[in-house]
C-alpha cells in the first residue's frame, strides 16, 4: 500500500507594516519549503498565570503534541490576544548537574602542564579550580611516551620493495606500546620511480611505556601498497606471435587496481617471450591478469600480431616491504606525561568552561601544574535544566525552525536539544495558535 499523500510546497509570505510620524514603510518576506507531507495548526487557551507545554520537540517519532525536532521546517508561535503579553520559554532536554562525571576520562578536555616528573599511578589527587566548586578528585596516571619530535633518520631497507606514498605505521618493539610514525617514501636517484627510497620516520602518536634504549620496528610490509618487484618476471598465460623480434621498455601494466607499473616486453623466434618488471607502480594484487592489447602491440613495432598477450601476477611478483629497526631511543626521545586522567570524585558546584589544576607535588613533580578546562562531557546531566524565556507582544508571532539547535543550555556550549517550547500566560487568559511544518530536511 502507498501513501496517496502527495508532497507540496508550503508557502509563507510575511507582511509588515509601519507608521510612524505619518512616513509608512512596508516589508514584506517569502518563504518556501518543499517537499512537505505534515502540517500541523491548533489554538490552544492558556489560563492566566498557567504554564503550559506546547511543544515537546524531544520525541523520535510524531504524536499529540509531539514533534521530531530534526525534522521541523517551520514554526510559529502567535500570541492572539490583544492586550496581554505571552512569555515563550525553551527548556533544555538535560540539566547540568555541577557534578564531575566519576568515571569521566579527562583527556578531552586537557589545558597544559602535567609534562616531566616521575611516571606513576596517583589516586585521589585534589584538586583547585578558578571557580566556586570544590571536592573533585583525579585518578592521574603518567608515563613515559614518545616525543613527537625529533624525527628519526633511517636507512632504508630493500627499497625497490617499498612503495611511494605516505605511511602511518602502528610500530612494534620496544617496552612500550601505542606508538606509531610516518614515513614518506619518494622515487630513488635521479627521480626513479623503481627504486623508491625513504629516510627518516616521524612520530605521530606517544603510545606510554617506553624507556630509554628501546627499538622500534617498522612491521614487514608496512611500506607496500601492491607495487611490483622491479626485474621479476610475469608469468605468460597467452603469448600471440609477432612478425618482429625486438625488445620494448617502458610499456603501461593496468589491472582493475594496480596502475604506474610499466615492463619491458621481448619477442623472440616470432612469439612474445618475456615480461619484465622495470617500473613497480602500486595497488596491484596476487592472481590478477595483466593483458597487452593486440593493437598496442603492433603500434611498439612488433609487427603483425596474432592477438592480446595475457599473463597472470604470482606472489613472486608482488613486493613486501622488509622489518626495519629503528636508532635506540635516546632521553630527548622520552617525556612523562599523563597518558589516563580519570574523576574519583565529583565534588559539587562547578560548572562548564571551570579550570581545574592538580599542585605537581601531588604527581611525580612535572615542570608545571596539570590544568584541564571542564567540557560538557565531563559533567553527568542529571541537574536543573536550563531554559531561556522571551515575551512575546500582543497580536505578534515567533518564528523558528528545527529547535534541535545549538546552545541549548545557554552557557556557549553546542551539546543538546531543547526538549520543550512551553508558553505562560503573564495577567490574564490568552488564546495561543501554533502551527509547524514537518519537511524531511530541517534547519538545525
Amino acid at each position: 500500500m502507498a501513501s496517496t499523500v502527495t508532497p507540496n510546497t508550503f508557502r509563507v509570505n510575511i507582511k509588515e507594516e509601519h507608521v510612524v510620524g505619518g512616513q509608512r514603510t512596508v516589508h514584506t518576506n517569502f518563504y518556501r519549503i518543499p517537499n512537505v507531507t505534515n502540517y500541523d495548526r491548533r489554538i490552544v487557551t492558556v489560563p492566566a498565570f498557567t504554564n503550559v507545554d506546547l511543544i515537546n520537540t524531544n520525541g523520535l517519532i510524531p504524536g499529540p503534541a509531539l514533534f521530531p525536532s530534526h525534522s521541523i521546517a517551520y514554526g510559529r508561535i502567535t500570541n492572539m490576544d490583544d492586550t496581554n503579553r505571552l512569555a515563550v520559554s525553551f527548556t533544555s532536554s538535560n540539566g547540568e548537574s555541577e557534578t564531575g562525571n566519576v568515571g569521566s576520562d579527562l583527556s578531552g578536555s586537557y589545558t597544559s602542564g602535567g609534562i616531566g616528573g616521575t611516571a606513576g599511578i596517583y589516586s585521589n589527587v585534589p584538586t583547585t579550580t578558578n571557580g566556586s566548586g570544590s571536592g573533585m578528585q583525579l585518578r592521574v596516571v603518567t608515563d613515559e611516551t614518545i616525543n613527537l619530535s625529533p624525527s628519526l633518520t633511517l636507512t632504508p631497507l630493500a627499497t625497490t620493495d617499498a612503495a611511494i606514498g605516505t605511511y602511518n605505521i602502528g610500530l612494534n618493539g620496544g617496552t612500550g606500546t601505542g606508538a606509531s610514525g610516518s614515513v614518506v617514501v619518494v622515487a630513488g636517484t635521479g627521480n626513479d620511480a623503481s627504486i623508491p627510497t625513504y629516510t627518516s620516520i616521524t612520530f605521530t602518536t606517544s603510545g606510554s611505556g617506553y624507556t630509554i634504549g628501546d627499538q622500534l620496528v617498522i612491521p614487514t610490509g608496512a611500506l607496500s601498497n601492491g607495487n611490483l618487484i622491479k626485474s621479476s618476471t610475469i608469468a605468460n598465460i597467452t603469448v600471440p606471435t609477432v612478425s618482429v623480434n625486438q625488445v620494448v621498455n617502458n610499456v603501461p601494466l593496468t589491472t582493475s587496481t594496480g596502475q604506474g607499473a610499466t615492463a619491458t616486453v621481448t619477442s623472440s623466434g616470432l612469439v612474445i617471450t618475456t615480461v619484465v618488471i622495470n617500473a613497480v607502480g602500486l595497488g596491484y594484487a596476487v592472481n590478477q591478469d595483466i593483458t597487452i592489447e593486440e593493437s598496442i602491440l603492433e603500434n611498439l613495432g612488433f609487427g603483425a600480431v596474432s592477438g592480446d598477450y595475457l599473463g597472470n601476477l604470482s606472489a613472486a611478483n608482488m613486493a613486501t616491504s622488509v622489518a626495519n629497526t629503528l636508532p635506540a631511543l635516546q632521553a630527548a626521545n622520552i617525556t612523562v606525561k599523563p597518558t589516563n586522567v580519570t574523576i574519583q570524585t565529583g565534588g559539587s558546584l562547578y560548572n562548564v568552561g571551570n579550570t581545574i589544576s592538580v599542585a605537581k607535588a601531588n604527581i611525580g613533580t612535572p615542570a608545571d601544574d596539570l590544568v584541564y578546562t571542564l567540557k560538557n562531557d565531563d559533567f553527568s546531566l542529571t541537574g536543573t535544566k536550563s531554559y531561556w524565556t522571551m515575551e512575546c507582544l500582543p497580536t505578534s508571532s515567533i518564528v523558528f525552525s528545527s529547535p534541535n539547535c545549538s546552545g541549548s543550555q545557554f552557557n556557549g556550549d553546542f551539546e543538546q536539544d531543547i526538549e520543550f517550547i512551553s508558553v505562560y500566560a503573564i495577567s490574564g487568559s490568552i488564546d495561543v495558535e501554533y502551527v509547524l511544518v514537518n519537511a524531511p530536511v530541517a534547519t538545525n
